[in-house]
């Protein structure tokens, strides 16, 4: 910000002529919030009829009575409305994606998965299992998925195939126990 952008900038906020903007700002090295102080400590700010500017603490932050104002004038309903809106977008950000040997089949948005489940839980839960018994892995992808989600599907998906695959099946719990038994 050049000299002439930060005077006006500060006859703007104080709300004094372009003189005592442009002393103060030379007195203060041309900062602009030393120079703001400087003109509230020597009270040669001029009261603005909208806004005041101090260095005390409000009560509120302006931005939080604005949310307030509008939230009374909106109604509570179109508040949920639009939180409503907001969770669908975030969902739909995220997918479910079902694959077989490392090729992708489907792939859900996260909000047709939940209201999936809402409706049809027993049913998705045996259709899980079943696709994990026929050989199908499933993986969420988007936004910030941390991957410890993934990594347990991942391991739910070698359980049901040490489950499920015939022959020898092996559980160690701890090495050491194993080494000892040997």
């Amino acid at each position: 910000m050049d000299h002439l952008e930060m005077v006006e900038k500060l006859r703007e906020k104080a709300n004094v002529s372009y003189e005592e903007a442009n002393e103060a700002l030379e007195a203060c090295d041309w900062d602009l919030l030393d120079a703001l102080l400087m003109l509230e400590s020597e009270g040669r700010l001029h009261e603005i009829e909208e806004a005041a500017y101090t260095t005390r603490e409000e009560k509120a932050e302006p931005q939080q009575e604005e949310t307030k104002r509008k939230n009374r004038e909106n109604g509570l309903f179109a508040t949920l409305l639009k939180g409503l809106g907001n969770l669908i977008k975030k969902g739909n950000a995220v997918s479910l994606q079902i694959s077989k040997k490392g090729e992708v089949k489907v792939s859900l948005p996260l909000t047709a998965v939940v209201i999936a489940l809402i409706f049809m839980f027993w049913w998705m839960l045996i259709a899980a299992v079943a696709a994990m018994i026929f050989g199908y892995r499933f993986s969420v992808k988007g936004l910030s998925i941390d991957e410890s989600i993934n990594t347990a599907m991942d391991k739910a998906g070698t359980f049901v195939d040490n489950v499920v695959k015939p022959g020898e099946c092996k559980i160690v719990v701890d090495e050491d126990e194993e080494n000892k038994v040997e």
